[in-house]
């Protein structure tokens, strides 16, 4: 059986823009941080930008690659499971035009890819410069892909003029949780998606077993309390299973179906430790996560527009 190495992985723009010479692509790190302010400082009486603002939401989100792209660590094998959970749905829906909101430094288009899936269009929305670049990088490899560089509830016009048709599938991947306005997410997937197309949520789960074992522990005081990580990782909120639905749901879709992936007993920093933990045990537990989904570590929610 072969172990994985899991521990100070970094994330795929790293090991990318390492790669090229003589002259050397920055990194998503390095592209991010430029623009995380690295940011000039405000002079004395200028007014900060409010809360929901483009300027905090582009602040932020420069945070964010920065933390997120530095140390992936155990988060390889998460996105891994994400990817292939969502590579199962393309296979068994329509997916002619993919709309991929949010799209990190791993890109599902190039997996896809490699694994033969063909479609018309397909357009990444992301507004992180460093995740952007990569996303463009990706649209000069494969046919039909385009990159909308920004939020996409303050672009549901240039998604829906790069897509051409209405979206047959919507991804919406481990994002919903940092956003500032949820309902305006949805909202905005929900104009770009056709009235036969299947939104795709997934978001990591307030009730997995790391999280009820760290409550049982008495590190934290409920499973929906946010965690240093959490916190490091500008994340605004946590979800269990009936509180995503019902987000959903009250976003006026209709849920098709919901479930979970992945059991992950412990912390992302204390599963990279495990040296027994192999490729094996690591598809046991996407399997694991399958069938114990209020115990998972991420759940999901597939949905179409209308009652």
């Amino acid at each position: 059986m072969r172990r994985p190495n899991l521990r100070r992985v970094r994330s795929p723009g790293y090991q990318r823009s390492a790669k090229r010479s003589p002259v050397r692509r920055k990194s998503v790190s390095e592209i991010a941080g430029e623009a995380a302010g690295e940011a000039a400082p405000r002079a004395h009486g200028d007014e900060e930008a409010p809360a929901g603002s483009n300027q905090t939401k582009r602040d932020r989100i420069a945070r964010y690659e920065v933390t997120y792209g530095s140390d992936y660590g155990f988060e390889a094998v998460m996105v891994a499971a994400r990817r292939r959970f969502i590579l199962e749905l393309l296979r068994s829906s329509r997916h002619d035009v993919i709309v991929e909101v949010g799209c990190g430094p791993d890109l599902l288009v190039d997996r896809a890819a490699a694994g033969g899936l063909r479609w018309s269009r397909w357009v990444i929305v992301e507004p992180a410069e460093g995740f952007a670049a990569l996303a463009e990088d990706a649209a000069r490899r494969h046919v039909g892909v385009t990159v909308v560089k920004a939020f996409v509830e303050d672009a549901t016009a240039a998604v829906g003029s790069a897509a051409g048709h209405p979206a047959d599938v919507v991804l919406c991947s481990s994002l919903l949780h940092e956003v500032d306005d949820e309902r305006a997410v949805l909202e905005a997937m929900a104009q770009v998606l056709s009235a036969s197309g299947r939104l795709h949520v997934n978001v990591p789960n307030a009730t997995s077993l790391h999280r009820r074992l760290a409550r049982a522990m008495g590190l934290i005081g409920d499973e929906h309390e946010l965690t240093a990580r959490n916190r490091a990782l500008d994340q605004r909120r946590l979800y269990d299973l009936s509180s995503l639905v019902g987000l959903v749901r009250s976003a006026g879709f209709t849920i098709e179906a919901s479930g979970g992936y992945f059991l992950k007993p412990f912390t992302h920093a204390q599963m990279e430790t495990l040296e027994f933990l192999s490729d094996e045990m690591l598809a046991g537990l996407d399997v694991l996560g399958r069938e114990l989904p209020d115990l998972a570590a991420e759940i999901y929610v597939n949905a179409r527009v209308g009652s």
